[in-house]
């Protein structure tokens, strides 16, 4: 077999070695532009790269129909446009099978609007973030956008959120048995609820201005309140007027058993006087009924000095 050589310490610096006519040489130094046969093979040593001839030089990664280095320990396979680490098969562009371990502070980027972590056969996913070589605690953050600050961090047992919380959806598994309150905001509670009522029950009640209180108790189907104004000391020889209104439904004898009304009431009545009892005439306009009057009993009215007869305006005796 014909050698060809230029060997080192000749006159011409390539380094070439192979045979003769049918190429299947390997050269160093300026890239071969003749007598060169498919197969052969050019290291540019410039920038360490690696070029075979086939009609033209090619990168040796664009001429390999598939790469398997020690068995599996790296595998590119062109076919299904793949690289396995620790395998020969894979689904994925890039399958690491076993441990990947990254370096000093590295960096993970990807260009899509979000990040997925899925189980590669369909099951449960869980990811974990844990130190078992220093015993000391995991600790799993999240910045904000400018990335200036926590917004979110696990340490261990510690979860710590920065900012508002915004929960969209149920909480299962939690109620008031197994959520512990706080001491300023405490939960709204049956019991809390009766307790305030009573506190405000107990002594004098304030109520504001009531304008409409709906009874529906015997004849009376509505009382209507007027705002209360303080007219100050009360004395005895006071009077106070109140209009309740017209009486709007009559008078029915009740059924036995029918305790609704106190006494049976017939339209319009006054209250009932003896002459020897007569209340104050000084306010004019007042009406009672006198039962024991001279002439027979009989309905009053006041004239802001006497009380008089209704049916002749003699003064009631």
């Amino acid at each position: 077999m014909a050698i060809f050589g230029n060997f080192k310490g000749t006159t011409v610096s390539e380094f070439q070695i192979g045979k003769t006519g049918s190429g299947n040489k390997i050269s160093t130094g300026t890239i071969p532009s003749a007598d060169i046969s498919a197969g052969d093979i050019y290291i540019d040593s410039s920038n360490s790269t690696l070029q075979v001839y086939s009609g033209t030089w090619k990168n040796i990664g664009t001429t390999l129909p598939e790469l398997n280095v020690d068995s599996g320990t790296l595998f590119v396979d062109p076919d299904n446009d793949t690289v396995s680490i620790g395998s020969t098969s894979s689904n994925e562009k890039l399958f690491v099978n076993g441990s990947l371990r990254l370096g000093t502070n590295p960096t993970l980027k990807f260009s899509g609007a979000y990040l997925d972590v899925t189980h590669s056969n369909g099951t449960a996913t869980q990811l974990r973030v844990r130190d078992n070589s220093s015993g000391s605690d995991p600790i799993f953050k999240v910045y904000n956008a400018s990335n200036s600050a926590e917004v979110f961090k696990v340490e261990g047992g510690t979860t710590t959120v920065t900012g508002d919380i915004a929960i969209s959806g149920d909480i299962t598994g939690a109620d008031t048995d197994n959520l512990s309150e706080g001491t300023t905001n405490v939960y709204f509670t049956t019991a809390r609820a009766n307790s305030a009522i009573d506190a405000k029950l107990t002594g004098d009640i304030t109520f504001g201005n009531v304008t409409a209180q709906s009874v529906n108790t015997g004849v009376v189907e509505g009382v209507v309140f007027q705002p209360i104004t303080d007219y100050g000391q009360i004395t005895t020889s006071a009077n106070i007027s109140m209009d309740y209104g017209a009486v709007n439904e009559a008078g029915t004898v009740p059924a036995i058993g029918d305790f609704e009304y106190i006494s049976d009431i017939f339209g319009p009545t006054g209250d009932s006087f003896l002459v020897a009892s007569l209340p104050s005439a000084a306010q004019p306009g007042q009406m009672i009924y006198v039962s024991d009057e001279t002439a027979g009993s009989v309905m009053a009215f006041s004239d802001g000095t006497n009380w008089r007869r209704i049916t002749d305006r003699a003064i009631v005796s």
